[in-house]
């Protein structure tokens, strides 16, 4: 087991730039000024409403970190929970696990911030924590203010207990935003808030096969990459193979050459998978996976570190995030759960 130490402090603007983001790199330095010079004493966090009409939770007056003292340690053994449910239920299994998962959590802008609050609180014993900040779909409802007030909010209320923050995920589909230009802004407001408080910045970015996978030229991986001038620590995939028609099945050798070319465009960052899972009804397929199709997927994709790891070198940080995981690893009966599956390809990176 590796160990990465805490980030060293960056500045808060993105590297060369000009316009919306280096506006918003000043407002994160005036909110971040606010609390280090005009706050003296903690206040009870108050709700506010987001230009999308979603409450949040302004921070309290105290300095809150973005991160915990401790270093991380690698490889990322990573799993998703896209939802609170059982979370007691939940914990308890992730504590079970035979080796240290890192728990990536998805800011659902409907679930009140206290629940995360007791979630976090009772994940940090047991996992390392990645807080994602606002899921793929929810970004386009979002205005850049509303990145800050969120990833604000959320850093006030438990930032330290979160080991890494990913500031954007599958920011390069059309769901997201139109171009760009839209989505990179608010992109930058959760990377500065972050940044102003000391934690770890991920990215994540879907593996689009070729142009079948994707409705834009600009949504292209490599392509959209170079159109963010952030200095994070982290850059990982998103992979799906019913994302693409005919879906896409890439090999460790197509994912390794498209990590290592993120890797020029992100010179600093440590580098990984950010999310595999099983699509069905709710993405919009005509059946639910099973078990064994389930199975298949996650032996693929988690089974591809070793070679991952010698293609890509010591950059290469794992983590996979199998997304559902409570709904296949926790709430599914016996015959259907992969619960022990899961345990064992974690287990084994």
């Amino acid at each position: 087991m590796n160990t990465l130490p805490p980030p060293r402090l960056r500045a808060v603007a993105s590297r060369p730039g000009g316009g919306p983001a280096r506006f918003l790199a000043l407002a994160a330095i005036a909110i971040a000024s606010c609390a280090l010079v005009a706050c003296t004493a903690a206040s009870p966090a108050s709700e506010i409403s987001t230009s999308a009409g979603t409450p949040t939770v302004s921070p309290s007056s105290r300095i809150s970190p973005a991160k915990p003292s401790t270093p991380l340690n690698t490889p990322l053994r990573g799993v998703t929970l896209e939802t609170l449910d059982d979370i007691d239920a939940t914990v308890a299994v992730i504590g079970e696990s035979t080796q240290e998962l890192t728990v990536r959590v998805v800011f659902d802008p409907d679930t009140p911030l206290a629940e995360y609050t007791h979630a976090i609180e009772e994940l940090d014993p047991v996992a390392q924590i990645m807080m994602q900040i606002a899921d793929s779909s929810e970004l386009a409802d979002l205005s850049a203010a509303d990145v800050t007030a969120r990833t604000e909010a959320a850093i006030a209320a438990f930032g330290e207990h979160v080991d890494i923050w990913e500031i954007g995920n599958e920011v390069n589909g059309a769901w997201a935003g139109s171009s760009p230009e839209e989505i990179n802004p608010k992109v930058t407001a959760a990377y500065n808030a972050v940044v102003a408080h000391g934690g770890r910045t991920a990215l994540t970015l879907n593996y689009w096969q070729s142009p079948r996978c994707y409705e834009h030229d600009w949504e292209a991986t490599l392509d959209y990459a170079a159109t963010i001038d952030l200095d994070v620590d982290f850059v990982f995939l998103s992979v799906y193979e019913t994302a693409c028609s005919p879906v896409q099945q890439p090999t460790a050798t197509e994912l390794a050459d498209t990590l290592n070319e993120l890797g020029t465009l992100f010179p600093r960052a440590g580098l990984g998978i950010g999310e595999v899972g099983a699509q069905g009804t709710e993405d919009g397929l005509p059946k639910d996976p099973t078990a064994q199709e389930k199975t298949t997927i996650a032996e693929r994709y988690y089974g591809m570190n070793e070679d991952l790891r010698d293609a890509v070198g010591e950059r290469f940080v794992g983590g996979y995030f199998w997304w559902y995981y409570y709904q296949d690893a926790v709430q599914a009966g016996d015959s259907d759960s992969l619960r022990e599956t899961l345990d064992r390809l974690t287990g084994s990176l």
